[in-house]
């Protein structure tokens, strides 16, 4: 009887040391896959709470560029890289391949990527001969491009979040995106001021770049009416718009149609 209970007792232990031993297996595993996490393209940090009340910000008198120019700008296809690829204002990217976004034409078939125009500049890290430099935009502190104030803030998912501030200047008010970033250090309703640190350039390997628009408007959730490619679409109901344009109609297919600004241009001519 002894033996028999004795049996029973080393069975028993051995099932306890094999459990510890797969749990302990499993929280390294976890472990392990949330520092990669963290680490990873995917982390893009913890949003700060919003103020219970908006900050009043102060004149958007000056603006600047939210990365340096010297060591930041679009792909310029065969000028700054050996390919097809083209991240300026107004540009339609064959780069990109034929995917669809959400463009519907009047055919009822999507718009493929490739004929989209582009809403905004893509900025990626350049060497110091100009060429883009994959991945070497990744951390870097994007500032803001004038006084203002936070309006909005969305995560993204895995291409971390997109920011919004609302400028007054002296004669209109404009609002400056900026998509693609991590570690956000300001909150929604807090008054920001020209060159401020607002968060870092998302890492998404070679990937990782700054989408920045000017535009016109706040809110782009009902911008395209429902006879256009973006209303027949899924292009409404996004706070931040889809950083593209794109209609039959060839009068309304740029950004500049839909109340998108040139965002380097307007920068320089607002600098002083």
């Amino acid at each position: 009887m002894n033996q028999w209970h004795r049996y029973k007792g080393l069975i028993t232990l051995k099932r306890i040391v094999v459990s510890l031993v797969v749990l302990g297996l499993l929280g390294t595993a976890a472990l392990w896959g949330l520092w990669r996490y963290r680490r990873g393209t995917r982390w893009a940090g913890v949003v700060p709470t919003p103020l219970p009340v908006t900050q009043v910000p102060g004149l958007a008198d000056r603006f600047d560029f939210p990365l340096d120019p010297t060591r930041f700008g679009p792909y310029l296809p065969y000028i700054s890289s050996p390919f097809a690829i083209d991240t300026r204002f107004g540009v339609q990217n064959p780069g990109v391949g034929q995917e669809g976004k959400c463009f519907v034409d009047r055919q009822g078939k999507a718009v493929p990527f490739a004929q989209l125009y582009h809403a905004g500049e893509d900025w990626f890290g350049l060497n110091s001969n100009g060429q883009i430099q994959g991945r070497a935009a990744a951390g870097e502190p994007v500032r803001a491009v004038a006084n203002g104030v936070v309006t909005w803030i969305q995560a993204l998912g895995n291409a971390g979040y997109v920011l919004i501030i609302e400028h007054t200047t002296l004669t209109d008010t404009v609002w400056s995106v900026y998509w693609h970033i991590a570690d956000i250090q300001v909150a929604q309703g807090e008054a920001v001021t020209l060159g401020q640190p607002l968060a870092r350039v998302h890492d998404q390997g070679f990937n990782s770049h700054l989408h920045w628009e000017i535009r016109t408007f706040a809110d782009a959730q009902e911008i395209f009416p429902d006879d256009s490619a973006g209303g027949r679409g899924r292009c409404n109901g996004y706070v931040a718009g889809v950083g593209y344009t794109w209609d039959d109609d060839p009068e309304r297919a740029k950004p500049e149609a839909w109340g998108y600004l040139h965002p380097s241009e307007f920068v320089t001519a607002h600098q002083e």
